[in-house]
């Protein structure tokens, strides 16, 4: 059992090191808690690989807060497992009394035990099991902190998934073959007390979830490759995930539609934002049920150019991209039914007049466009020009910048 460091990074970087752990604020506000920021990470593994293990830190550029996680892999059997642990902190302002500012912080604390079953090369079985605390505390040194004692969520979760991939890395952002994930989540709120007696309630909100992502690759010439990628998931239960349409995946300055109303006659405990659907904003569509679709043919032109080796990583790397992305989000069991929020607004005179007015809008949003990837300073930059397409009328066109790999 000798160890060695594997790699030792530090790199800007705005990606979920956990998915699911927005909480949802409350009606009309939408936080978005992945800002860039500063990740430190080190990777160790013992001489045969059986055992990896990788901690970090990440620091927003905002500074108003911190990452940290730790991973333990043991792959020594058929049966992979891993243990995580994860701690987010995050303060804010969230008023004022007069010129005083209300500041709070909101703390995640997670913990993680997950299982790999491969049943063949191709194709695996998932199980991950989740304990995790959420606290809210307003700053000690306000002055409304004495009057509102902290508040914290506690909740369990199991995941289980279906898993194929037959999908190569030919080159860096372009695949080919297959890769499918089919899911299914549940969330259970809970209440443990250990002071004044102990106290343990299991009564609360329960979520459910169901859903699937599958994309598949299709070699165009000796070097591009078209890019399928479908998804959708619904939640249910006493409480729901809010999914928020719209955007680019790990979009550097995310912005939001605050056209769109939010829902406000259900319980939603998270909420997550469902990309790409390009020449939007985020909340373009919104509820506790998504469906997407995406294209993408990508061409490196230079390799098409060159005949020879190219050692410029950005010459290289270059690729032209053009793109289809159609998608919609709704509440209920229909994207097309006349109440949903996306089809109402509320017009209010108290204490006389109270009015409720339902008009069509298209729930499905389309967006099409151009983009350029390459790499650039050792990150691989995603640069996308799309207009939307809203109840047939074709919108102005967004920019979006974005760091990563693709779908």
């Amino acid at each position: 059992m000798r160890f060695r460091i594997d790699y030792v990074t530090t790199n800007l970087d705005n990606e979920p090191l956990f998915g699911g752990l927005e909480s949802y604020a409350g009606l009309g506000e939408v936080r978005f808690n992945n800002p860039m920021g500063i990740l430190f990470k080190a990777n160790f593994k013992d001489l045969f690989e059986d055992y990896q293990m990788e901690g970090g830190i990440r620091i927003p550029t905002t500074f108003n807060g911190a990452e940290y996680f730790l991973f333990l892999d043991d792959k020594k059997s058929r049966l992979d497992k891993r243990y995580a642990l994860y701690r987010r902190t995050n303060a804010r302002n969230e008023g004022f009394i007069g010129n005083i500012t209300i500041r709070s912080r909101t703390e995640i604390l997670l913990g993680q035990y997950q299982v790999r079953y491969p049943l063949d090369v191709f194709t695996s079985i998932r199980a991950i099991a989740t304990l995790r605390r959420d606290k809210f505390t307003y700053l000690a040194s306000e002055p409304n902190s004495l009057n509102e004692p902290p508040t914290q969520d506690q909740r369990f979760g199991g995941r289980l998934e279906y898993v194929f991939d037959n999908s190569m890395a030919v080159d860096v952002n372009i695949l080919n073959g297959t890769r499918y994930k089919i899911y299914t989540e549940f969330v259970k709120k809970f209440q443990i007390q250990l002071l004044d007696g102990l106290k343990f309630d299991l009564a609360q909100g329960f979520l459910g979830i169901v859903g699937f992502d599958a994309r598949h690759y299709i070699p165009i010439g000796k070097h591009g490759v078209f890019a399928i990628r479908a998804a959708g998931a619904t939640s249910f239960g006493s409480e729901k995930i809010l999914y928020l349409l719209g955007g680019s995946d790990n979009w550097i300055t995310p912005r939001f539609n605050n056209n769109i109303p939010l829902p406000s006659d259900e319980n939603f405990a998270f909420q997550t934002t469902t990309p790409n659907l390009r020449g939007f904003d985020f909340n373009i569509r919104n509820g506790n049920s998504f469906a997407l679709l995406n294209f993408e043919a990508r061409l490196p032109i230079f390799k098409y150019l060159i005949n020879r080796p190219i050692r410029s990583t950005f010459i290289r790397h270059f690729q032209v991209v053009g793109f289809f992305d159609m998608g919609t989000a709704w509440q209920g069991l229909s994207p097309f039914n006349r109440e949903n929020p996306l089809n109402t607004i509320f017009i209010e005179n108290p204490p006389t007049v109270f009015v409720k007015v339902n008009y069509f809008r298209d729930p499905i949003v389309m967006g099409y466009g151009v983009g350029l990837r390459t790499m650039l300073f050792g990150y691989f930059i995603r640069a996308d020009y799309g207009w939307g397409v809203e109840t047939k009328q074709v919108l102005k066109p967004k920019f979006h910048l974005a760091l990563g790999m693709d779908f």
